[in-house]
């Protein structure tokens, strides 16, 4: 467990955007104002690294770690960490380093423009999530987790990697046609909360580069940057002495240092090194506000935060344990901040704290919430309310006592799930500290380093380090929904004066929450008589049933040591939907209610000290828990899945939370066209059935309370249980504790049925879409069939993967159209007959039109044409790759064969056939299921448009715009689909 999960750094997912000799000599940390770091962090603190890692640094600079691990079985993680981004550009610059990051699958000394891609593709890579890169403020890392360890693979990775390093070739043709892909990820990954974000750093992090450096880059700078330009960054920052090779996997440690010093030995530095761009700082006292109307967010956001100038400092124990200080405090806070939310009449719908360093030299905490705009006022002055008693009165003990047990828990679950860490997760991980300056530490020396300063951990310390986290600067931001236009004081003014009116109001202390006690049930009264156990032989699994009915599945795995996964399934699921929404609001309803004795908070709280996760979930066909512990937690977890079906709660005040939440949600999706594709699309591709899809919120807004307790209630406590359980568990345990926790008398349920659904062949829905957002989707999507016909399920995904393919190459590749055209096919479990395949793409708004056409096209070509070997094997063999990791999961062998397999015997039979029937796959198989399916007659057409369509983007493909009129609504709700 790293402790800067308990004190979250911002929101990733919009830091980052994807797309030798061993020495032993021990370096100086360089001065705070340098931008080149030398060494390692452990060479002059008391903090020993993980000694599974293997360090070293080349005679030309390049360092290297080096970690051996098991999982996944025979694949290695490959990272290539360049210690530069987007602060390190200059104005002329800005968002070269992403775009750099780009050019370099477009053409490098070995591989040139157009066959990276098809290279990793051949060997069992998909492009995504096997081989992919990411650009931040101070980083750019590439990665590759390659299909297997052996010296052919590692060998040529180390190459591509290399490239990367030293061997771009940045060609003026390539860098004209990337231009088109940069644009429309820029206007793709454009949102709401993207410039709400965008928004918070420049005010926050005024008077700092950060502030200044939108990683993406500006138009100005995107559309005219040349291969000169990117050359000259290219030539500034990557250079040996700013890289950090890491290789995490199954393979040999001395084959990696070998191939490592063979690939990045080579590579010389320039002796010149580039001037380090000045950080800046931050404005240290006083108040300002900050405001701004956001419509599209869907809810009002509050904010009250600090922030202060730090230097960089050394990993040392002292700052380790410092850091766990200030994480128990963050534990404490955002424990309150949950009780409130969930407390009666409260005016949050969420909220939270959080606090970290960024880069080492600005230090900042945040409260965030969310709220309606009527609310704004009440949920500012309680965020004020809740700080002032923490930093004026402190926390209470009993709070300190449960946030010791719940990172107590955290740092246990990383010590025992150890052994199933995925190679790649390690890599990333090792990165982001050594990138911070931190000591990689394993779980086990995590627990044995703060586990006994938890333990001694004092109210007095914490509190201490809490008032540590908020100097003297304050922010105050409202963003979203909230209107504060008009006459009279400007938004930031009032803003000022609710916040000091709040600060001056009398202090009210804290009500401390009763403790609670779990399990509070008594013992069962009597235990179901295991009646026989029916081996599964060929795939290890066993079906037990019991005297009441209940069958219980189980597959022991050794591949996730400590850790067991659990499904328990009932009932009918959206088949007995009796009003559209049901299901909706019971998913949310159902953990936000609690228990029957104990409500969602106090549930929380007394169960402090574990890290098992049980969530409810409605499928298709049936009512599902799903749940993971660690092994030691097994009866606990069976405890509670017991509470949650025999004592369930379905309280007024968490019914209220969810509407509002659910308005809130419905807000923003109707404020993008993404969120309008659920709302509307997928509705309409269902023939208009209310399974499919979301309901409209005025349905919603009709069912009441008693509807929902009196639909699920029953199903709860009555339907007949199959459990089936996965991973390291104790086989008798188990046994004993359904017997002893469901041996209750409940009746069956008989399987329910599905209906024939009308596809809308032919038909278009062309919808306007209120948004700020200049972006448009389109879709075009064609009938397939129903799942249970396994093999032809199988064939219709590589089909899915060979368009997406071909639509990568057409619309992103060739056309510089789109960033991420997606296709998937998704079958009915449930409705005979009933599939679709889908091809998605955002774009600028006045070439949606056409595009859908180019969908539309491509899949026309594939059902006349043929699949050559080549395309097949580009798809296939990726898929493959990832089959191999994946019957190495314990949520295969649960969600995908053990789940249901009463219902659906033929479960069981499908581990022994997925991988030889996959690798079996021909291309003529693939082209006959294209030209069943992907007939042009059939397709559906989905495009909508924002409502105020941007001006046309600078797109080098030669599209003209679109000028079909609107087509006739259809349809009223969607639901969301996976992304391949």
């Amino acid at each position: 467990m790293n402790l800067r999960r308990i004190l979250p750094l911002l929101p990733a997912l919009f830091l980052l955007l994807c797309s030798p000799g061993s020495s032993s000599a021990k370096e100086t940390a360089p001065p705070a104002s340098s931008c080149f770091s030398t060494g390692w962090p452990q060479d002059q603190i008391d903090l020993k690294p993980d000694p599974a890692l293997t360090f070293g640094t080349l005679e030309n600079g390049v360092r290297y770690m080096i970690m051996p691990n098991k999982e996944p079985k025979n694949r290695v993680g490959l990272y290539l960490n360049v210690q530069a981004g987007s602060l390190h550009e200059t104005e002329a610059q800005r968002g070269a380093a992403h775009y750099l990051e780009h050019m370099l699958f477009n053409g490098t000394r070995h591989y040139p423009a157009g066959k990276l891609v098809e290279y990793f593709q051949s060997i069992g890579m998909a492009f995504g999530p096997d081989t992919n890169a990411h650009t931040s403020y101070d980083e750019t890392v590439y990665k590759l987790l390659l299909p297997d360890g052996g010296e052919k693979h590692l060998d040529e990775g180390l190459l591509v990697l290399a490239d990367y390093a030293a061997g771009a070739l940045l060609e003026p043709k390539e860098v004209e046609r990337e231009r088109g892909i940069i644009l429309a990820e820029k206007r793709e990954r454009d949102s709401a909360s993207r410039r709400v974000f965008k928004a918070d750093m420049e005010q926050g992090f005024a008077g700092t580069l950060v502030a200044q450096r939108d990683v993406i880059g500006t138009d100005e700078v995107l559309k005219t940057a040349d291969a000169a330009l990117l050359r000259q960054y290219y030539q500034q920052w990557y250079r040996p002495g700013k890289m950090i090779v890491v290789a995490v996997g199954d393979t040999k440690v001395e084959l990696a240092e070998a191939l490592i010093k063979k690939h990045f030995g080579p590579l010389k530095d320039e002796e010149k090194q580039p001037v380090c761009p000045d950080f800046g700082q931050v404005a240290e006292g006083g108040i300002s506000a900050f405001y701004q109307r956001e419509p599209d967010l869907g809810h009002t956001e509050l904010t009250l935060a600090s922030v202060w100038n730090t230097k960089p400092e050394a990993f040392t124990k002292t700052a380790a344990l410092r850091r766990l200080q200030e994480g128990v405090a963050a534990t404490m806070l955002n424990n309150r901040l949950q009780r409130l939310t969930s407390s009666k009449g409260s005016p949050l719908t969420s909220a939270y704290f959080y606090s970290s360093i960024m880069l080492g030299r600005v230090g900042f905490s945040s409260m965030k919430a969310k709220s309606s705009a009527g609310q704004w006022q009440a949920s500012l002055e309680l965020l004020n309310l809740t700080l002032r008693q923490a930093l004026i009165e402190g926390f209470a003990e009993p709070e300190l006592k449960r946030a010791k047990k719940e990172v107590m828990s955290q740092l246990r679950q990383a010590a025992e799930s150890a052994a199933s860490r995925k190679s790649d997760e390690i890599a990333a991980v090792l990165v982001s500290l050594i990138n911070s300056d931190e000591v990689p530490l394993s779980p086990q020396q995590e627990l044995e380093l703060y586990g006994p300063a938890l333990e001694a951990l004092t109210l007095a310390e914490v509190n201490q380090s809490f008032r540590s986290l908020w100097p003297e600067r304050r922010l105050i931001k409202a963003a979203g929904t909230l209107d504060l236009s008009g006459s009279g004081p400007s938004p930031e003014e009032r803003l000022l004066a609710v916040f000091k009116a709040a600060e001056a109001a009398e202090l009210k202390p804290w009500t401390a929450q009763a403790e609670a006690v779990f399990p509070y049930l008594p013992e069962p009264e009597q235990a179901a008589e295991l009646t026989g156990c029916v081996a599964h032989g060929k795939i290890g699994a066993e079906t037990c049933t019991f005297s009441n009915g209940l069958i219980l599945n189980l597959k022991k795995t050794d591949f996730e040591p400590n850790e067991l996964q659990l499904a328990a399934v009932f009932g009918k699921g959206l088949l007995a939907e009796s009003k559209p929404g049901l299901a909706v609001l019971a998913k949310m309803l159902l953990p936000e209610s609690g228990v029957g004795k104990l409500d969602q908070e106090q549930l929380r709280a007394a169960l402090a000290k574990y890290s098992f996760v049980l969530n409810f979930g409605v499928d298709e066909e049936s009512f599902q828990f799903k749940g993971q512990a660690l092994k030691s937690e097994t009866e606990p977890l069976f405890q509670l899945l017991r509470s949650r079906l025999d004592d369930p709660a379905f309280r007024a005040d968490a019914f209220a939370r969810v509407m509002r939440k659910i308005e809130q949600l419905y807000a923003q999706m109707a404020s993008s066209v993404e969120g309008v594709m659920q709302l509307r699309g997928e509705n309409f591709l269902a023939g208009g059935n209310s399974r499919y899809g979301l309901p409209p919120l005025e349905a919603l807004q009709k069912l009441t309370l008693a509807e929902i307790e009196g639909w699920l209630a029953p199903a709860l406590r009555e339907e007949s249980l199959e459990i089936s359980v996965v991973g390291d568990f104790d086989q008798e345990q188990v046994l004993k504790l359904a017997a002893k926790y469901f041996g209750g008398p409940r009746k069956g349920s008989q399987q329910g049925a599905g209906t024939t659904i009308a596809f809308p062949a032919g038909q278009q829905l062309k919808l306007n879409v209120a948004t700020a957002t200049g972006k448009a989707l389109a879709a075009v999507a064609w009938p397939t069939d129903d799942f249970w016909d396994i093999a032809r399920t199988r064939r219709l995904g590589v089909l899915a993967a060979v368009l997406d393919d071909r639509l990568r190459k057409q619309i992103r590749e060739s056309l510089g159209a789109a960033y991420s055209p997606y296709v998937y096919n998704q079958s009915s479990t449930v409705d005979p007959g009933h599939g679709v395949l889908r091809a998605v793409l955002l774009a600028e708004p006045g070439q949606a039109g056409l595009l859908a056409k180019k969908l539309r096209q491509a899949g026309a070509e594939l059902a006349a044409g043929k699949v050559t070997q080549e395309e097949l094997t580009r798809a296939l063999e990726p898929t493959l790759t990832s089959i191999r990791d994946m019957v190495r999961t314990n949520r295969y062998w649960l969600d995908s064969v053990l789940i249901s397999s009463s219902r659906h015997p033929q479960r069981l039979d499908w581990p022994t056939t997925i991988q030889s029937d996959f690798a079996a796959v021909k291309p003529e198989e693939i082209a006959a299921l294209a030209a069943k399916y992907l007939q042009p007659d059939k397709a559906a057409e989905i495009i909508l448009l924002p409502e105020a369509p941007t001006k046309e983007d600078a797109v080098p493909s030669a599209l003209p715009a679109d000028k079909t009129e609107n087509a006739a609504e259809a349809g009223s709700r969607t639901a969301p689909g996976p992304k391949l």
